[in-house]
């Protein structure tokens, strides 16, 4: 295990390596952000700029880190499958990246910039040729790529996500800019829609907005906020809120995020050549509204 620039870092900079002996959770902090990612799932738990009060994400009060279940919160990686698709089924839901242990390849910490390197061979029980590498840059904004390498000589075909769970004031207060115009499957009816107005969510909500390529703003009076998110090789946007507690929720955390998904699914997954490499990366800012 390399982690380039250890002996530079500042005591105030970076606990990562005594924290990981723990629990395989990486901390890390410089002047400009604070962060934690979890090696079980390649999970990024934390991000907050210091100059806000609030987390970026979302992260379940009762989730156990038993480094058996998938964690709920932050960003896990759904990888090579999303959700209960058909497609790559003989796969556990979402894709086994979230249930496996990436290795900590890098990590570089100075006053103004924090990169950490992931990377995740699938194990052996399902025989693929296949690789993924998860690429983490926090400066002024949070970059967040996820490649995957094809090592065989066959087309291989797999979606994706990477499941945000943004952390909000409260679910039924937010507005979502940037989705107006597309067509969305409601996963709920199976029916297929067009979204004629910027997103509130009111109630249960779990939808792939199809085709969608644009910046996407996440609009939070409460929290004097905006989230904008841009993305590259994604072609849909994964929206859901379950309007109920799941397991690792405490009372009424539900009302508390939104999950703003850039991803490839359905129609819009991806073949990847042999011996080819895609990338899906998101970028997100947040700024203040006052």
């Amino acid at each position: 295990m390399f982690l380039g620039g250890y002996d530079s870092l500042k005591k105030n900079t970076f606990e990562g390596i005594r924290k990981m002996k723990d629990n395989g959770i990486i901390c890390l902090r410089n002047s400009v952000a604070e962060c934690k990612i979890s090696l079980w799932g390649g999970n990024l738990l934390s991000y907050r700029p210091l100059n806000e009060e609030h987390d970026v994400f979302w992260l379940g009060d009762l989730n156990k880190f038993d480094n058996i279940q998938a964690i709920r919160g932050g960003i896990p990686v759904c990888w090579p499958r999303f959700a209960e698709e058909e497609l790559n089924n003989h796969f556990p839901r979402h894709g086994f990246a979230r249930l496996s242990t990436w290795t900590l390849q890098n990590v570089n910490v100075d006053e103004e910039k924090i990169e950490i390197e992931l990377s995740l061979m699938p194990d052996v029980k399902y025989n693929l040729n296949l690789s993924a590498r998860l690429l983490i840059k926090i400066t002024d904004k949070l970059e967040y790529e996820l490649e995957t390498i094809n090592h065989g000589d066959a087309d291989f075909i797999f979606s994706e996500a990477l499941h945000a769970y943004f952390n909000v004031s409260s679910v039924n207060d937010i507005e979502i800019k940037g989705l107006s115009g597309h067509q969305y499957k409601n996963s709920l009816d199976g029916k297929t829609y067009i979204l004629e107005k910027d997103l509130e969510i009111k109630g249960e909500f779990d939808s792939v907005f199809l085709n969608q390529v644009q910046p996407i703003k996440i609009i939070d009076k409460a929290y004097d906020r905006e989230i904008v998110m841009e993305k590259q090789g994604s072609k849909t946007t994964v929206v859901w809120n379950p309007a109920k507690d799941l397991a690792e929720m405490s009372f009424n955390q539900h009302k508390t995020f939104v999950c703003v998904e850039p991803s490839n699914v359905g129609d819009y997954c991806v073949k990847l050549a042999p011996h080819g490499k895609h990338t899906i990366s998101a970028i997100i800012n947040v700024q203040k509204l006052s």
